[in-house]
């Protein structure tokens, strides 16, 4: 029986200030932005982050850290209960960091792709767990989640392109 031939994996690293830096600002343009701008309540700029980082790390323990830290500094700063965005962007960070194993995505048209998928599972499972835990939740938009995932996607093909020039090989 043939053994099937491996890929070799190419992980790439940041800075640990890099990884700060945008983490903190993604954060803060999720907090700041929405109040200036009310179309920027569609932009998910820590999703976004912690897509691309699990995505260049390839390493699930560290992008489940990483998902769940995001999610639940975005809580934090948001109006809403502590966890929700924890636990949905964990569940994202993880998904994102398999498939980074499983398949090519270091170019855009596998980023784009994975990013289409992701941002409507985010939304979905963020569903879930208000319908799950909350007396009243609030009403299914599915416009939202559609036209949310294409403003994402387009934001996550410029904010990649950006935090590429500041990856190294690990």
């Amino acid at each position: 029986m043939a053994t099937p031939i491996q890929r070799p994996v190419e992980v790439f690293r940041m800075h640990p200030a890099a990884l700060w830096v945008t983490a903190l600002v993604a954060l803060l343009l999720q907090a700041v932005l929405p109040l200036t701008l009310p179309l920027a309540r569609l932009f998910d700029f820590p999703l976004l982050v912690t897509i691309y980082f699990a995505v260049i790390r390839r390493n699930k323990i560290f992008a489940i850290g990483l998902g769940t830290g995001m999610g639940l500094l975005q809580d934090a700063l948001s109006s809403g209960l502590i966890g929700f965005f924890g636990m949905a962007k964990g569940l994202v960070a993880y998904l994102a960091a398999s498939a980074s194993v499983k398949f090519e995505l270091d170019d855009l048209f596998g980023r784009m792709a994975l990013t289409a998928t992701l941002v409507p599972i985010h939304a979905l499972f963020l569903k879930l767990l208000q319908r799950g835990l909350l007396e009243s939740p609030p009403p299914w938009q599915a416009l939202d989640v559609v036209s949310g995932s294409l403003v994402n996607v387009g934001l996550g093909l410029i904010l990649f392109q950006i935090l590429d020039r500041f990856r190294r090989p690990a």
